[in-house]
């Protein structure tokens, strides 16, 4: 096993072109209280968590393919408005616990690197539900 080729953002079954990272980022949303019991010591609490996805990648911009998101299914992915804009992904690594929800992408960026390639970085964020998926 080759440490960080084994984790891996899908949607409906098919990973992203060209990825060269995938990033996970989970932070608390918090509630903070101070009452008068508490002597004024602030209580904070945990309410729920915004679960974000930012996927890098290199692509063949003359290439296309169906086992994987090419770069126009990417950018029209990214231009979807409601509903259409949710899709359910999947967050896995070989050899650990897999992970699903509803995501919508909240930005898209491309830079040529030459007439036939580009990198990109696609992000996004969890709608609703980030729940493990049982095996």
């Amino acid at each position: 096993m080759v440490e960080g080729y084994n984790i891996a953002l899908k949607f409906g079954g098919k990973t992203l072109l060209g990825r060269t990272q995938d990033d996970l980022s989970i932070t608390p949303t918090t509630k903070d209280s101070i009452t008068k019991d508490d002597a004024g010591n602030r209580n904070t609490r945990i309410v729920g968590h915004e679960v974000t996805f930012s996927c890098q990648g290199l692509i063949d911009v003359t290439a296309s393919t169906s086992t994987k998101m090419g770069r126009d299914d990417i950018i029209a992915l990214c231009l979807a408005t409601g509903s259409a804009a949710e899709v359910t992904a999947v967050y896995e690594c070989a050899g650990g616990a897999s992970y699903t929800g509803t995501v919508v992408p909240t930005g898209y960026t491309e830079s040529s690197n030459s007439e036939d390639e580009a990198t990109y970085t696609v992000d996004f964020r969890v709608s609703g539900a980030f729940t493990r998926v049982t095996p």
